[in-house]
């Protein structure tokens, strides 16, 4: 007998992963407590009975990957993983702790800036201040009062206190989520704005003349952004519930100008400390002038780093928020055509019928759709479409047609849930169409989900006419309630035997039932193809033989005695 064997997995070669011997026999009554529950129920059972070595050596394999599993993942690093990142709810605290940290920094530095008294000198940290001087054309740019700022000693400690804790929790962060490439880690802009706001406060501990070195504190606010984001996703996957595209795409768009604003109005206040020395209120009301596009002029930077920094700010906006507006257009739009409501006063105001399908198919859609418009009176009408599944790439481009785009609406739900039924105002429907595909596979499945859908819309609205499609004749009378039931293989029966009759009976009716343009055929190199596909345009009308102008002449003859002679005309 070939003996059962596992391989080991790369994982066993390390040194570091405890392995368990193999069993011996004596051991095999005395369960190890190392081995699965399910196994020590069926070794409890076949006491008394000889083991196989077989399975000597596949059970013992088997709890040396098990153990193998429970070690791993109960290294410090992998606990600290599973404590900062994949536990939902503990990571949704570390980031909301995150959040609070990098709101707080900018916090401070809006203190800092109200503190900030450049007239008592600017200089390094316990040197000699240099007087401020004001700005004028003549003069220079002084850039000390740049790279210099007044931040009083309580602030700076509690600055540096905020800086060691964001800072060992980036790194702690790059030690859990590194895969091997430390360079994807290093040049992510999260990372780079952790750095240039957290290692110059570090250094300041150790070269005191730095403290009162001017830092970008501001810029936290975009790490305060992307920790929204993920706070927000943490959220929702740890209260169970499914977010909505549009609150994320609103959410994301504000702070985005937010940020811009908030980022705008502390650089150039800053920058401006060189120039004309503006107020952070100044600052902010030149940002909301220039960003709404009114651009009174009264108030302008007057130094070209701050010049600078307006020309990057609105080259960053005109890039940034249009793509957003337009994220947010495409949900808005999205959300009207497959999970909005149909609206109450229209419903009242205006006709429409509902299409209740399974799933919709590109050939059904349009059969529906060309049949249904072809008739006149029914040009005012609406069709909503009631589908579980979400429209795909092909049906979202046909109802963006413009000839669809007006008058069909998609919503995506189920005829099953009253919910559904209430937002396609159903009971107000002046009809509804429950189809299935004729390219269905399982029909009997179909038609069962089609009996399905029929009841509850009868139950829903029973005085909303029902036209219902089955595929197989014994489901029948399962449907029998509603006004109109097709069924496909009876009508494609009943043709066939009547071909037997008369034939040619059925293509007379697919040509009486189908709308055609009578462009079919027109490329086929076979002239009666041609003359079939254009005479199939043509239209039947109801008209007295003794008031056409065309047939009158052939009243009291033979049908074909008048055929003969209409066609030779």
């Amino acid at each position: 007998m070939a003996r059962a064997k596992l391989r080991n997995s790369p994982s066993e070669s390390n040194s570091h992963v405890k392995t368990v011997p193999p069993a011996r026999t004596e051991d095999v009554h005395g369960v190890s407590p190392l081995l699965p529950a399910r196994r020590m129920g069926s070794l409890g059972s076949d006491v008394g009975q000889r083991p196989h070595a077989e399975d000597f050596s596949v059970d013992s394999s088997f709890s040396q990957v098990q153990v193998e599993f429970y070690v791993n993942e109960n290294t410090f690093k992998e606990r600290l993983k599973l404590f900062f990142i994949k536990n939902q709810r503990s990571s949704l605290r570390i980031r909301l702790f995150n959040f609070s940290l990098k709101l707080l920094t900018c916090l401070l530095y809006i203190v800092r800036v109200l503190l900030d008294s450049p007239e008592e000198g600017i200089g390094c940290w316990e040197c000699e201040k240099q007087n401020y001087t004001v700005f004028n054309q003549s003069t220079k740019i002084n850039w000390s009062h740049i790279f210099w700022v007044d931040r009083k000693t309580p602030l700076w400690a509690v600055q540096v206190s905020i800086a060691l804790i964001s800072f060992l929790e980036t790194m702690l962060l790059i030690y859990l989520s590194y895969k091997g490439n430390i360079w994807e880690q290093i040049f992510r802009i999260s990372f780079i704005l952790e750095m240039i706001n957290t290692v110059p406060f570090i250094i300041t501990i150790f070269w005191p003349p730095l403290r009162n070195l001017f830092i970008p504190v501001f810029l936290n606010c975009w790490l305060a952004k992307y920790a929204l984001e993920n706070m927000i996703n943490d959220l929702h996957r740890a209260i169970q519930r499914t977010q909505s595209a549009m609150f994320n795409q609103v959410l994301i768009l504000i702070c985005t100008l937010l940020c811009l604003l908030f980022t705008g109005t502390c650089g150039i206040q800053h920058l401006e400390r060189a120039g004309e020395k503006l107020s952070l209120f100044k600052s902010f009301y030149f940002c909301i002038v220039t960003f709404s596009t009114v651009g009174y002029g009264d108030v302008t930077p007057k130094i070209w780093p701050s010049q600078l920094l307006v020309v990057i700010m609105i080259c960053v906006a005109l890039v940034v928020l249009p793509l957003q507006f337009e994220e947010l257009v495409y949900l808005w739009m999205e959300r009207q055509k497959s999970g909005g409501n149909y609206s109450r006063h229209r419903a009242q105001t205006e006709k429409h019928v509902v299409l209740c399908v399974s799933s919709l198919k590109i050939d059904l859609l349009m059969d529906f759709l060309n049949e249904f418009y072809a008739h006149p009176r029914l040009q005012d009408y609406y069709v909503v479409i009631l589908c579980p599944t979400e429209m795909d790439i092909q049906v979202r481009r046909v109802l963006q047609i413009p000839l669809w785009s007006q008058r069909v609406i998609y919503l995506q739900g189920s005829a099953l849930k009253d919910q559904d039924l209430m937002r396609a105002k159903m009971d107000n429907g002046e009809a509804c169409f429950i189809l299935s595909s004729r390219n269905e596979v399982d029909r009997t499945a179909a038609d069962h989900q089609t009996i399905l859908r029929a009841w509850a819309v009868k139950d829903f609205a029973p005085n909303c006419p029902l036209y219902v499609q089955i595929l197989k004749p014994e489901n029948k009378f399962h449907v029998k309630f509603a006004d109109h039931v097709v069924c496909e293989e009876e009508c494609k029966y009943a043709m066939l035997a009547l071909n037997c009759v008369c034939p040619a009976t059925s293509t007379l009716i697919t040509l009486l039932v189908h709308t055609s343009r009578g462009q079919e055929g027109q490329e086929s190199p076979e002239q009666w193809q041609r003359m079939y596909g254009r005479c199939s345009g043509n239209e039947v009308y109801h008209i007295r033989m003794g008031d056409s102008k065309f047939f009158m002449e052939y009243e009291g003859k033979s049908f074909t005695y008048a055929a003969f002679h209409a066609h030779k005309k």
